[in-house]
């Protein structure tokens, strides 16, 4: 590749990316040293710098300090519809999808239970508090609470294979830009990693009978909508 001057951050990702491509990289392959991809590509280390945390900021790569840039494990494809309904999610079909439950959370952790079980108030029947991953890559934390009315009506419901029509949901998404030690440890993330908060209330008719939140990785999950935009 011919040296090239004043890039721009997507003239790096293009490079980088074809280098990955080209040699076959796999999750946990490491690039070329900063270095040596400066000199590559005939440009200062501070300019390198911007594409590469382009790439960071796709999960595409990930950062050690002083030990370099490494591919990231491919990211999952999630239906945002359908987040906290996961055995529904035709985004699954070739992809192994694993919930492993938590007996308790960290005391740091302890008002994500809390704030669910006063979203219900006092109706609270069923708490289940998992992690998620997909394809042996964590993705989430997720806390699901069902009412008394929602186990009477429905078993198990955040495991069905088809939301029942006549339920319907708000959601809400938000980065979660503070992150505890003990989220990073339980999620296994880096600090380059971006944090999203997914709440899912579920409704029959007026009445509320689940909620559902979720701390998701999403430098390792894409999440699509199938809703069109108004014309």
């Amino acid at each position: 590749m011919p040296k090239l001057f004043n890039l721009l951050s997507s003239d790096v990702e293009e490079y980088v990316l074809q280098y990955i491509d080209e040699h076959h990289l796999e999750a946990g392959d490491r690039l070329p040293t900063e270095r040596a991809l400066a000199e590559e590509l005939g440009i200062t280390r501070s300019s390198l710098r911007s594409g590469l945390q382009a790439l960071v900021d796709q999960g595409v790569i990930f950062s050690k300090q002083g030990s370099g840039s490494y591919l990231c494990q491919p990211k999952a494809i999630r239906t945002l519809a359908n987040y906290c309904f996961p055995h529904a999610d035709k985004a699954f079909a070739n992809a192994c999808y694993t919930a492993r439950a938590l007996r308790d959370l960290p005391v740091d952790l302890r008002w994500l239970t809390d704030h669910l079980s006063l979203g219900i108030e006092s109706d609270v029947a069923k708490t289940d508090l998992f992690l998620e991953s997909i394809n042996n890559n964590i993705v989430s934390l997720t806390a699901n609470v069902l009412s008394t009315h929602a186990c009477m009506l429905y078993s198990d419901l955040f495991k069905s294979t088809h939301v029942p029509r006549e339920l319907t949901q708000t959601q809400k998404v938000r980065i979660f830009d503070r992150p505890s030690e003990s989220i990073s440890h339980l999620l296994k993330t880096h600090a380059s990693d971006t944090l999203l908060v997914l709440q899912n209330k579920i409704y029959l008719g007026e009445r509320k009978i689940a909620l559902s939140y979720s701390i998701c990785v999403g430098t390792r999950v894409s999440l699509v909508s199938t809703t069109a935009l108004p014309e």
